[in-house]
């Protein structure tokens, strides 16, 4: 799964959204917002924070009409995105 992430990583919106998520862990956000403060289309910005859930570093929540994404409680996914994360730091 790390290789996963850090292959995503590579990607710069998926860069972008990672890091908002990971520095305001208890944000939810929908796709119209989450474009608005990356500047990017909402047609990408959602293939992203999709393939993120998938990943299982983002969780999607729904309520009616509405989705939400937020930052993974995943104690397994939080250390691998941590140490990713530490890695960036360092450079």
């Amino acid at each position: 799964m790390k290789e996963k992430i850090k292959k995503m990583l590579k990607n710069k919106l998926a860069k972008d959204i990672l890091v908002f998520f990971y520095q305001n862990q208890a944000s939810i956000d929908s796709v119209g917002g989450v474009s608005a403060w990356v500047h990017k289309g909402r047609k990408d910005v959602h293939a992203v924070l999709e393939e993120l859930v998938k990943l299982g570093v983002l969780v999607k929540d729904t309520q009616g009409s509405t989705k939400g994404y937020s930052y993974t409680r995943d104690k397994k996914v939080m250390e691998i995105i941590e140490s990713l994360m530490g890695d960036g730091k360092k450079k």
